[in-house]
Formats: C-alpha cells, structure tokens, sequence
C-alpha cells in the first residue's frame, strides 16, 4: 500500500468556495490518482500553492503548527467536529488519516471518514471517495461504484471530474468506449482552466478526435500495416491499450520527441535524473556516450521505449554509427515486449528502397543479424520469402552461433508454438542459456516464466528481483508482479496493487496485462445497461 501511496497527488482546490466553507483549521484539498492517468501528462498547476517534500509522496497545502500543544488541539477539534457530522471536518480527518498528518496512517480510517463526508453529498469527498473506490485504499476494490460517485462530482461542473470521467470513456474497461463523450467531459474541464484536460485535449484532436468527427490520420498507412503484421499465437501484437493510448501507433509518423516523453516516463530513475529531454534525438544535438550507454542498458532489461530508441538511433545514425540491420534487430526485439511504437517505424523502414534485398542479401552470407530479421519479419507476416521451415532453419543458426536475440526468440517460439510444438520447458532452457551469457532480458523471462508456472525456488529473491526489474521498466515484469498481487503468489492478495501493475504495463501496450485486467473487470461487472462493453 506503501507502494501505491506515492501514486496520489494532493492539491488545493481554488474553484469550490461556493460548495463548501473553509475554517481556520479546514483545508480544501482534493485527490488525483496519478495511475488512473496517461503517464505523459503531469497534475501539477503553475498557479498551484502546493507544498512538496522529500519526506512525503503528496503535494499537501503545509498547515504552519505552533507546537505539539497546539497539534493536539486541533485534532481534537478536528475529530470533535467530525464526529458531530460536519463533512468538510469528516473529508479532512479522512485525509489526515490518509496521509499520517496529525494521525497514524490509517487507510481504513480514512476511507471510513471519506465515505461519511461523501454520504453528505460534499462534492470533494464524493469525487474522492471513487479515487478510493478505483484503487481499493481501504475499501474493497469496485472500479464501478468509484465511477458513479465520480460521475456524480462532473455532473456538478467539478473539472477534476469531468477530466477523470473523460478518460474513463477512452478505455473499454468501465464503461463502453466513447471518444466523443470523453472528448466533450475532457473539454469541459478544460475550459475550466485545468492543465491537465488542455494537454490532454490537445492529444485528442491530435489524433483526430474532436467530439464529433472522428478522423484517422494517414489512414493508409495503418491499414496496410494492420493487414501486414501478423500477431505471434497467444500474445497478438494488435491491441486496444489503457487510456488514451487509444490504438497501437502503426503509422510512420512517430516523431523522436514522442518516443523520448515516453521513455522518460516509463524508463528507469536513472534516466530520468541523468539524461536531459533536450539533449538527445534531436536533428542538432548527438547523444553523448553515458545517455546513450544508459539507454541501451534500460533496453536490455525489457523497456520498449528504450529499445525503440536504440532503433531509432541506429537508424538514423544519432550517437552511434548508422547502421539500418541494427535498427531493424532493436525494432524487432521491441515488437517481442509489445512495443506500440516499433510496428510502424519497423514497417516504414523495411520500405524503404532496396532495404530488404540488402538484408536478403546479407542472410544468404550468414550474417546473424540479418538471419535473425530475416526470420522475425517472415514470423511477423511483413514478408513472405520464406517458409515457416526455412524461417526457423535461419532463427536456429543464429542459435547455434550464440547469438542472444535468436535465443531469446527461439525460446518465445517454443512458449508460443510459433513453428515448432509448444514445449514451456524448453522455452525455459533457452531463456535460461540466454540469461547465462549475461542477458538481463532471459533473466528476467525466467523469472516471470516461474511466476506464472509456479515453480519459484527462492520466493523472496525473485520477488525482489522483479520488482527491481519492474522500477527499470520492464513491461514482463510489471505483468508479473499483477499477477503476483492477484493470485496471492510470494505476496498476500491485493487486488489493488494488481490493477495499478497491469494497468502500467496494458498502457505501454502488454497484451498479457491487458487481458488480466480486462478479466478482472469483467468477474466483477454489474449487469447495468450503462457498464456493458464490447470486445
């Protein structure tokens, strides 16, 4: 719980002067669950009179304490007041609970107290009694019923609502998904002002989205390569991703800005303190070698964005020498984690002129890295020059000369029963030779392969271990570590903490995540009109 506490966003509201009162001891604040949102976009306000500490994961307005004499009188008369059923004392008792100000951390506590104040009516406890309600913080997790008392908030022109309520419409999971209504819930909050929706909408009608029209952008491009890339058996490539990753980007034109905001806000601490937005895939400025060093190595431990941008660069020759067989390997091996990006930059690079009767070429000399793309783009369906016997014959030589990304690949095939017979086991022994070698990738595919099989020898250890994997961005281990919290494996059951780890991953485009957060949903729907979706 610890965990997901670092995922809330406290701020003071400046818009409800009219709905409630504000006391000299009250504070006016409202909760913004972070993991609900689009990982781009940031909560905080340039007006905001938010107070931030290293010591805490919450942006809280700071209340200046007197003494210790004075702290207990107030709670006191916090708890005095609460308990004589004025709501605004109950809605802050609740957040003092939540946050350990004044009270022991409590989230049962706090829920308790939210749920009185929200019983009332009080507009800031009902929109943040669903928060609670969406991440199961000290009530049992109900996506639905948090729906409702979000929905409650919007109706009531509160624009951190009418922005929640927009997004709930983009992901098929709550209720059915409707781009135009959450484009018209998303304006709305954004003509009042609110950053978030503005950035947000900007991305909308970005992506053609305007409420009533709703367009395609290089249309021909997407079905060409809808129709092109196959998806492999049990893990299709062709999803529909988590809030406002409304489908996978198969187009070409993804540009380098993107791909960074995305690696920055699912990459690894490391990167996001060492490496500068500005200085690095830009047409001016290279890469220097520590960036580029600390990119790859995040690629390696199952980041997509980081391996698309090792593509990238290699593709067009930024910090490293060009090299297009390379960039190819890397958007493969990208398309292996579920990258969204990596399909149609991949597709745009294998049309390029004379591309793949280079890389044929270079096959037919036994050039591992061009054995093994060769072998991938007739797996992925791009091409159709081999057979699926003579695809593997080219995959298992690559093997037989070590090299890692056909390792990898030959043990997928074997999970999968992508031309050979499905075996787990053997998966396994090619995941494991792969991780003997050094690779961080097969170490990791060995671990979640024991999670999922049930065969984890060092439970501790492994726990460990993913969740480390996890905090450097790898999507399997992410999907793991849901499955771990669901199932009650190496953790007690928390289904919360499963929803917030499936949910990360389904938004970078994790097909298995998706689909266990799409069941999850699914065991607990109500049979109202309003909550049933289509596949």
């Amino acid at each position: 719980m610890d965990k997901m506490r670092k995922n809330v966003v406290i701020e003071e509201s400046f818009n409800y002067n009219a709905i409630m009162k504000k006391t000299p001891i009250y504070r006016t604040i409202i909760i913004i669950v972070y993991c609900l949102m689009q990982p781009l976009f940031s909560f905080q306000e340039k007006e905001s009179k938010a107070f931030r500490t290293k010591s805490s994961p919450y942006r809280i307005l700071e209340v200046k304490q007197s003494d210790v004499t004075y702290q207990l009188w107030e709670g006191f008369q916090l708890m005095r007041n609460a308990n004589a059923g004025d709501a605004p004392s109950q809605h802050e008792l609740s957040l003092r609970y939540l946050t350990g100000k004044g009270f022991s951390y409590d989230t049962v506590k706090s829920a308790q107290w939210m749920k009185k104040a929200a019983d009332q009516d009080y507009i800031l406890a009902k929109f943040n009694y669903g928060i609670f309600l969406n991440n199961g913080w000290g009530v049992e997790w109900n996506p639905f019923e948090a729906y409702r008392y979000i929905k409650y908030a919007a109706d009531k022109d509160m624009r951190e609502g009418e922005y929640v309520l927009g997004l709930f419409y983009t992901d098929n999971l709550i209720v059915p998904r409707d781009y135009s209504t959450a484009y018209g819930w998303i304006k709305k909050s954004a003509d009042q002002n609110y950053d978030p929706a503005k950035e947000v909408l900007t991305e909308l009608e970005k992506r053609g989205i305007n409420g009533s029209k709703l367009k395609q952008k290089d249309s021909s491009v997407v079905t060409t390569t809808a129709k092109s890339v196959a998806p492999q058996k049990s893990s299709p490539q062709m999803i529909q991703p988590v809030m406002l990753e409304f489908e996978e980007d198969k187009t070409s034109q993804t540009d380098d800005l993107t791909l960074l905001k995305e690696l920055f806000n699912e990459g690894n601490e490391e990167l996001r303190n060492t490496l500068g937005i500005s200085k690095i895939l830009s047409d001016s400025v290279q890469t220097d070698s520590t960036g580029f060093s600390l990119i790859q190595r995040a690629s390696e431990l199952g980041n997509p964005e980081a391996m698309t941008i090792v593509a990238r660069c290699y593709e067009r020759g930024i910090g490293v020498k060009k090299d297009k067989l390379l960039a190819a390997v890397h958007y493969i091996r990208a398309i292996r984690l579920d990258s969204r990006r990596a399909p149609g930059l991949l597709w745009r690079l294998i049309n390029e002129k004379n591309i793949q009767s280079n890389f044929n070429q270079q096959a037919s000399k036994n050039v591992l890295e061009a054995l093994y793309v060769v072998s991938s783009l007739n797996g992925l369906g791009l091409i159709g020059t081999l057979t699926d016997e003579q695809a593997l014959q080219f995959l298992q030589i690559a093997v037989s000369k070590s090299y890692i990304p056909a390792i990898l690949d030959l043990g997928n095939c074997y999970s999968q029963g992508q031309w050979v017979k499905a075996d787990k086991k053997k998966a396994v022994e090619f995941w494991k030779y792969a991780a003997d070698q050094g690779n961080s990738e097969g170490k990791i595919r060995v671990a979640v392969a024991e999670v999922f099989d049930g065969t984890i020898i060092h439970a501790k250890k492994s726990f460990i271990d993913l969740e480390q994997y996890a905090v450097n961005g790898s999507v399997l281990a992410q999907t793991a570590l849901g499955y771990c919290h669901e199932k009650g494996i190496l953790v007690p059951i928390n289904l919360s903490q499963a929803v917030y780890f499936y949910r990360k991953s389904a938004q970078r485009g994790n097909q298995a995540a998706l689909s266990a957060l799409t069941r999850m949903y699914d065991e607990r729907r109500p049979k109202e009109k309003e909550f049933q979706v289509e596949e």
